[in-house]
């Protein structure tokens, strides 16, 4: 959603895995080379995910076209910034989302929280309207100015999820929802910021792109791009049981697992459903793939954990393995 974007940065993290080395270097001079408006892929009039290619390797998704950057991001969340947008938030009934359900579950009142990577700040308003204490920050300057001019009471503020200017131990959650994964060199070390900023028992709630069944068939079938394209990188998604050891890797023990959002999964990768959304028979078509699917494939994969209260953290030696 919002975010921390792909280059920032440079603690130490984890490579990626043996077949994406080879392929690693690459990946940066293209992103260096294309990470420009002039290279940038236009969707004027179409969905924002329409033209990405979408390459795998090693059992990680990789998405390509636009440079996720500062400037995509603001021009991103200012087309979503209607009148409504917080007053829509505030009114959402989070008791009945497959996310926010999950969030009330984990997110104590009376602690502090975190979102990092916040965008336009929706979830915090939502969380705000429960009684949560939450704040959120967010990397683009230019946004979290915008922010400020259409919501001037909500909490948020410019800042970087790899650096928080925060003590150790300080949050009770932290929240992240579609950032870790714009980072070309991997998530390690936004996981090794969470886990720093955490308190020990602090709850950790990070939402993924999925590289889950429906793409892993389509992966096999050779349906997607056979080698990375030569555009600007945009995002890598994850299978299950990467992120689950990348999270455990980090530190964390891992609590609850799902995957979120198929409605969007299919509008993706299903031209068929696409189609079908525009008969009259579309809703339908819609509430039975998403009864059908629910938790078992969707766009998204929420991972839930939490901090241990007597184990220690991970070693700089494993972080840069």
């Amino acid at each position: 959603m919002g975010k921390s974007r792909a280059t920032q940065g440079s603690p130490p993290f984890s490579a990626p895995p043996p077949p994406l080395r080879v392929v690693h270097g690459i990946l940066r001079i293209r992103y260096s080379l294309y990470n420009s408006k002039s290279f940038t892929v236009k969707t004027d009039g179409k969905p924002h995910w329409q033209d990405r290619h979408r390459y795998v390797c090693a059992g990680r998704m990789a998405w390509y076209g636009e440079a996720g950057d500062e400037h995509y991001w603001y021009e991103y969340w200012k087309a979503r910034l209607t009148p409504g947008y917080y007053a829509d938030a505030e009114a959402a009934d989070l008791t009945g989302d497959e996310l926010g359900k999950v969030l009330l579950k984990a997110m104590r009142p009376g602690g502090l929280h975190l979102e990092a990577g916040c965008g336009a700040g929706y979830w915090v308003a939502a969380l705000r309207r429960y009684g949560l204490m939450i704040e959120g920050i967010e990397y683009a300057q230019n946004l979290v100015n915008l922010v400020a001019s259409v919501n001037p009471g909500l909490p948020m503020r410019q800042g970087n999820a790899l650096r928080i200017e925060r003590p150790d131990n300080y949050y009770d959650s932290y929240l992240s929802i579609g950032v870790v994964e714009h980072r070309i060199e991997g998530p390690e070390p936004f996981l090794a910021e969470a886990y720093r900023v955490l308190k020990p028992g602090g709850k950790i709630l990070i939402a993924v792109p999925y590289l889950g069944p429906m793409r892993a068939v389509k992966s096999q079938l050779g349906l997607y791009d056979r080698e990375p394209p030569f555009l600007p990188f945009f995002q890598y998604g994850f299978s299950r049981e990467e992120f689950t050891a990348l999270m455990q890797k980090a530190g964390f023990s891992i609590e609850e697992v799902q995957a979120l959002y198929a409605h969007r999964l299919l509008l993706e990768e299903m031209a068929f459903y696409r189609w079908a959304l525009n008969k009259s028979w579309g809703r339908f078509a819609r509430k039975w793939a998403e009864v059908m699917l629910r938790h078992r494939d969707g766009h998204m994969l929420l991972v839930a954990g939490e901090k241990p209260v007597t184990v220690s953290g991970p070693g700089l030696s494993d972080l840069e393995e």
